[in-house]
């Protein structure tokens, strides 16, 4: 019998390594790490971590993810995102290790009409595309076709802040919402993307760049409506809330947003044995899970 397959996941606490710890296949075992432990920052603790986990798969999915705060701290970002990645590789391409690394539709224009594939011109609006795709090019100059890059949008899981649960605290005031419409992408529940990295993880090949989103494309607008009904057939009460469409001009934001975000499914996650869940179905099936996580802390 081969030994396990031994996987260092950073971002234990965060929504997709929470996702990730609670599916860990039988042939893997899987070190877990976060801060203040592991600090992203520190890149003496990141290489002492890796040369004691001694992983065959780094799993990279702890990242600075506050989109605006990175508008005025873009050189703590960039150490997170960037700097951090890239002491990561080389550790791993050190050990002979592979990398996955879970990156962004950020990295992308927003210019455009039919979803973005892997090989597209890359072109951030904002900082915190910026610091992502560096770390995409500190993966690629360090591990080669032993890393790889995982590009994702609109997440959301059981833990944290994400928009699915912004969107129900706001409801529950029973107040009038207004949600841009001109922005348009995908939603991706943690718990679908988790599974797709373990069968990365455990694959012989695969290539360096893959996009991951569940299936369909809506705005931002259409995904609160959805959320708004799909939390009143979890017997919520909304009824008292409306949500109604903006442009994005009415909600500006620090960090400018791509308005056209939506990516092409990788071809190659079939021969990984995933195929896409669709956006709507993957939110009834993950919102139980997330009020149970609220109800666990209320």
């Amino acid at each position: 019998m081969n030994p396990p397959q031994r996987i260092l996941l950073t971002g234990r606490n965060g929504q997709l390594g929470t996702e990730c710890g609670l599916i860990i296949p039988a042939e893997c075992e899987v070190i877990a790490v976060d801060f203040p432990e592991f600090d992203l920052a520190d890149a003496d603790v990141l290489a002492k971590t890796v040369r004691d986990v001694q992983p065959d798969m780094l799993l990279h999915t702890a990242a600075w993810t506050a989109v605006d705060k990175a508008e005025e701290h873009e050189a703590e970002a960039f150490a997170i995102n960037a700097t951090a990645t890239e002491v990561l590789a080389s550790c791993m391409a050190a050990l002979g290790g592979r990398m996955v690394y879970v990156s962004t539709d950020y990295v992308f224009s927003g210019e455009g009409d039919v979803p973005w594939r892997e090989d597209d011109a890359v072109a951030p609006l904002n900082a915190y595309g910026r610091t992502k795709l560096a770390g995409e090019q500190a993966m690629a100059a360090h591990l080669g076709d032993r890393g790889h890059v995982v590009r994702t949008s609109w997440l959301y899981g059981r833990c944290g802040a994400n928009f699915v649960r912004t969107m129900l605290n706001l409801m529950s005031s029973g107040r009038a919402l207004k949600v841009v419409e001109d922005q348009v992408g995908s939603p991706t529940w943690a718990g679908g993307l988790a599974h797709a990295l373990f069968a990365l993880a455990r694959a012989s090949d695969a290539p360096p760049i893959l996009h991951f989103t569940d299936e369909g494309i809506v705005s931002w607008f259409d995904f609160a409506v959805a959320i708004r009904d799909c939390g009143l057939d979890n017997g919520l009460a909304l009824e008292d809330s409306s949500v109604n469409a903006c442009s994005g001009s009415e909600y500006p934001t620090p960090a400018a947003r791509p308005s056209w975000s939506p990516m092409h499914f990788s071809n190659a996650w079939d021969d990984l044995g995933i195929s896409p869940s669709n956006w709507k179905q993957a939110l009834h099936e993950a919102l139980p899970l997330l009020l149970q996580e609220d109800a666990k802390t209320a």
